[in-house]
């Protein structure tokens, strides 16, 4: 925050009288000054009495003064044909008889608030001395009050509480010096911290460590704008003309990084900057979460390069079109290699300081997707496309209304229910944001019925569907099996919209078409399918989980149904009966038979053969009129035929078997077992056992002689 003293406040003074705007020539030299005087006496008295007369009744008297010729002049905002003479018969009485018409007279002042603008205020105990500073972005108080988002240090710890808006064109970064805009007093601060809680230096580290403030406005001829000023249209007075608009607010990214401020107007740069470091290298550093000492008070803060200069504290910092944060401070001196940054506030945790106030968000407006221009039909879908920044849709229905939750990208919204011409406004929220109102005009054109699609096992149906309340609803069922005749039924829709219908059916599938008729109109017709099908079958012959002895494996499978139904069975997927008596077989090889329900409610199907070891999965359903009914399934298992046993056969001889009770092999003519059993080598064992017989008296020898050896060498 810059303190410097007003150079041209008040620059504008107007003198008034009522709602009169009067204009005094300058003081001239030559003595004219006082008739001057007269003549606009005379014109302020004439003014006067045109405002004051009851047959006129309106303030139509705008102006009064003197002409360059010396004459009076009253100025009217108009003169209607009625009230011309009167006005000038009351001029006249003044000795004015000039009237002329300007329309009605304000201020060009623009009252379209942006963030980066400049403002200023007194500050308090400092005589003659403001304080400049910069607007971070348009806000609104937890009531929804029109506020600024600005940093703490710019109401000098409360030194400044009323503020006003600067003229762009007199502005450091447009001008140079300050002038009020014309607007009058902006607002005044409603909470500032600078530092830590109740303005301390706080800590390095300290979460509540911030520099954010907030002004709320209590002029009502300003308008706030969610979007920050490029200072391009600085000369024309109105910053305005060229903005970035603000759709969120988020923690810093790396990347580019701008600002918006009165002096330096909008900067950009890198948040990644170069920096001297203690050993004397220069490197790129990026701070995206940090803690900076500004004067003597700590921030929770973060470092770019978007350049600032005294005046631009509280501008906007932003990337892209996300608020990020509000110009803390910088350097008093730049360090020579290194380059010019800047320290911004983290606007994300600092707005949780500020009790409830909210950054102003610019939404766009919601888009209607369905095509309207040729009707939508009664209860259909109407989808809105909504901005990704908006939290609700509001949609106005005339005396009613509707706030819808926005999940996603669309909304869908029911038309109503009754034909008619409707006039819908819609509007995308977030908080006390909100986009510009789109009127939606549209009809509601009488549409075919909603027909609900039914399956049922009873026979006892009842049809439902929608429609419009009151209309009459025209039924018709179709039976997809041959020859049967249609049927027809009658409804009435509620009030809630619902209709129904109740009847009758046979097994069967049945198209239904609908049509409505209202006020004399008749619909299109709806369609639907109602399909009348049997329960499930029993399969009796299989128990659920049961394990088959490959003896008694099922070469059948039975069970009961709706007499004259088809039953289809599958084994683990694979079909094994169809509808049709002595079909051919299946590509397992297993016959697939038809298993018709008989009288007795029972059906058999045969397999052919018994089933082979393994798991199986049974299903079956059957059909009627062709409409099929659920699955019954059910899994067993047939477990693997006993293996026999095998014959010890003789080793020298394989194919001669060995009698369990004699092992001595057949033909080696031994009764006892006293003889070696013939391994079938073709040569004797014997020398082999001689040879192991040497070996064990040659080593017994040898022990013994070493024995000896150790007897004799201990005796010596």
């Amino acid at each position: 925050m810059t303190q410097r003293r007003p150079l041209a406040l008040g620059a504008a003074a107007v003198l008034g009288l009522g709602s009169l705007f009067v204009a005094t020539p300058a003081m001239a030299e030559d003595g004219t000054t006082g008739a001057q005087i007269d003549t606009t006496a005379s014109a302020m008295a004439a003014a006067k009495n045109i405002n004051s007369n009851k047959e006129i009744g309106d303030d139509l008297a705008v102006g009064a003064g003197t002409l360059s010729n010396g004459e009076p002049i009253v100025l009217v905002s108009e003169a209607p044909d009625a009230k011309v003479d009167a006005i000038e018969n009351l001029a006249k009485a003044e000795g004015v008889e000039n009237v002329a018409i300007v329309g009605n007279i304000v201020p060009h002042a623009s009252t379209d608030i942006v963030g980066g603008a400049g403002y200023f205020g007194a500050v308090s105990g400092q005589p003659g001395k403001v304080g400049t500073c910069s607007t971070g972005f348009t806000a609104f108080s937890p009531e929804g009050e029109p506020a600024l988002i600005t940093a703490g240090h710019c109401s000098s710890d409360g030194a400044v509480t009323e503020v006003q808006f600067s003229d762009p064109s007199n502005d450091a970064a447009a001008g140079e010096f300050i002038e009020d805009d014309g607007n009058g007093i902006a607002g005044e601060f409603g909470f500032s911290q600078f530092g830590g809680v109740g303005n301390t230096n706080g800590a390095d580290k300290d979460p509540n460590s911030t520099d954010i403030a907030v002004i709320d406005i209590t002029n009502e001829s300003l308008d706030l704008l969610p979007e920050v000023t490029d200072w391009t249209t600085a000369a024309q007075d109105d910053l305005s003309l060229s903005t970035t608009p603000i759709k969120s607010v988020g923690m810093p990214q790396s990347g580019t990084i701008s600002k918006s401020g009165r002096t330096t107007g909008l900067t950009t740069g890198s948040t990644t900057v170069r920096l001297k470091y203690t050993d004397g290298e220069i490197r790129p550093t990026e701070i995206l979460d940090g803690y900076f000492e500004v004067s003597d008070r700590w921030v929770h803060s973060f470092l770019g390069g978007a350049t600032t200069r005294p005046g631009d504290s509280g501008g906007a910092v932003f990337q892209g079109e996300t608020a990020v944060g509000v110009v803390s401070g910088g350097p008093d001196e730049v360090p020579v290699g290194t380059d010019d940054y800047a320290i911004y506030t983290l606007l994300e945790p600092a707005l949780g300081f500020t009790d409830g106030y909210t950054v102003a968000l610019d939404i766009d407006e919601p888009v209607v997707k369905t095509d309207l221009s040729a009707g939508v039909a009664a209860g259909s879908d109407i989808v809105v496309s909504v901005p990704s920044n908006a939290a609700e849709l509001t949609v106005g229905m005339g005396q009613m209304g509707d706030t819808i939750p926005v999940e996603g990208a669309e909304v869908t919204i029911p038309a109503p229910s009754q034909p008619g011409d409707y006039t819908w406004t819609l509007t995308a929220v977030n908080g006390y944001s909100q986009s510009e109102t789109v009127e939606l005009n549209f009809s509601v054109v009488l549409g075919a019925p909603v027909v609900n699609d039914i399956t049922s096992e009873e026979s006892a149906v009842t049809l439902t569907g929608t429609g419009v309340p009151g209309a009459e609803v025209a039924i018709t069922l179709t039976p997809a099996a041959e020859g049967a005749e249609p049927i027809e039924l009658t409804a009435t829709v509620n009030e809630d919209g619902t209709w129904s219908a109740p009847v009758e059916l046979d097994y069967g599938t049945y198209a239904v078409s609908a049509t409505q008729t209202f006020e004399g109109e008749t619909s299109a017709a709806g369609t639907g399918t109602v399909s009348v099908v049997p329960a499930a079958p029993a399969i009796t012959s299989v128990k659920p989980g049961s394990t088959f002895e490959a003896a008694d494996a099922p070469s059948s499978i039975s069970g009961t149904g709706i007499e004259g139904a088809t039953v289809v069975v599958k084994l683990n997927g694979e079909e094994v009966g169809t509808a049709a008596a002595g079909g051919a077989a299946s590509e397992s090889g297993i016959s697939a038979d038809a298993a018709i329900v008989g009288a007795d409610g029972t059906w058999t199907l045969d397999l052919g053969a018994q089933l082979g070891a393994g798991a199986y999965t049974v299903e079956a359903t059957q059909a009627i009129n062709g409409a099929t009914s659920a699955t019954a399934s059910l899994v067993f298992n047939v477990a693997a035929a006993p293996v026999p046993p095998v014959e010890p056969v003789d080793p020298g001889n394989p194919a001669a078997p060995v009698d369990p009770a004699d092992p001595a092999a057949p033909g080696q003519g031994g009764t006892g077992g006293a003889e070696l059993v013939n391994t079938g080598t073709g040569f004797s064992m014997l020398p082999f056992g001689l040879a192991a017989l040497g070996m064990l008296i040659l080593g017994g020898g040898a022990i013994v002689f070493t024995q000896r050896r150790l007897q004799s060498s201990a005796a010596e």
